[in-house]
């Protein structure tokens, strides 16, 4: 059985790699998810009615503040973005971060597209480990429900790359058009010659991943990276391969494209908990 094993994923490595060069989405069919060894170091299962903000600060959001702060302008047939407070909630054990539209009739809330994020960034940082989300993506078009990782030093030419980069665990970045149930992993860094990125990978989850719960997750180690969709690898690489530290971003905002929708009043990225797992 073990060879007929290696055998099997020898072959699936293959179409897994025939597949990311073609640029053709795909189903996590690779290895299951193995946690032998590691322990559970890290949580938040949003049981509380607030956000803890032992362990989350705004990314880019006050969450002590009405104040609003804008991402972008209204240009080239996009409306602007802001952050705002208003957008996330805790409810029912879950992480509600939400992206919303006002039509500018309110003179507290400018005519534009509203969202909020999250990160660990001042509370807790990690240097390997598997980090797992389990959640809901948001339907919107344009839109981007994220789980990823950054370090302090991600986007600093002068830093090596070994001390931190950007790792996009899980991006919805699909719905509404092609590949419409997928998400894609990428790796970001910059160096002395510009933006280098891992070409990403789209993972096909299925339509139902607007409407119910999947789990996405990275297992980082001194070898590499390996990206888990519901328990299955769908990603291996040691593409930007760093020590760390990085911390956890939740998010979930509107990009400036011209096309933006949202069904609704708003597009929820619901997010039921965030785990990390160290070994021991």
């Amino acid at each position: 059985m073990a060879v007929f094993t290696k055998i099997y994923y020898f072959f699936i490595s293959i179409i897994m790699s025939i597949c990311l060069t073609l640029d053709i989405p795909m189903r996590a069919i690779g290895p299951k998810l193995d946690l032998t060894g590691y322990e559970l170091v890290w949580n938040d299962e949003f049981d509380g009615d607030t956000v803890d903000q032992t362990k989350w600060h705004g990314h880019g959001t006050d969450l002590n503040s009405d104040a609003l702060i804008q991402a972008y302008g209204a240009e080239n047939g996009h409306e602007a973005l802001y952050y705002s407070r208003d957008c996330v909630e805790v409810k029912d054990g879950n992480l509600i971060l939400s992206i919303r539209h006002s039509d500018g009739s309110d003179p507290a809330r400018p005519k534009g597209w509203y969202c909020a994020s999250l990160d660990t960034a001042a509370t807790q940082q990690f240097s390997y480990g598997y980090f797992e989300c389990r959640c809901i993506l948001a339907k919107a078009v344009a839109g981007n429900s994220a789980f990823w990782l950054n370090s302090p030093s991600a986007y600093d030419t002068s830093i090596p790359k070994e001390e931190g980069n950007e790792i996009d665990i899980m991006e919805s970045m699909r719905y509404g058009v092609e590949h419409q149930g997928s998400v894609e992993n990428n790796i970001h860094y910059f160096d002395e010659t510009g933006h280098q990125r891992l070409h990403a990978r789209w993972v096909i989850v299925g339509d139902d991943a607007y409407d119910e719960f999947h789990t996405y997750g990275v297992k980082w180690d001194k070898t590499g990276y390996t990206f888990y969709v519901d328990g299955k690898e769908c990603r291996k690489t040691d593409f930007g391969l760093a020590w760390g530290p990085e911390y956890i971003v939740l998010s979930n905002y509107m990009r400036d494209f011209k096309t933006q929708k949202i069904e609704g009043e708003s597009a929820d990225f619901i997010v039921d908990y965030v785990r990390v797992y160290q070994q021991k």
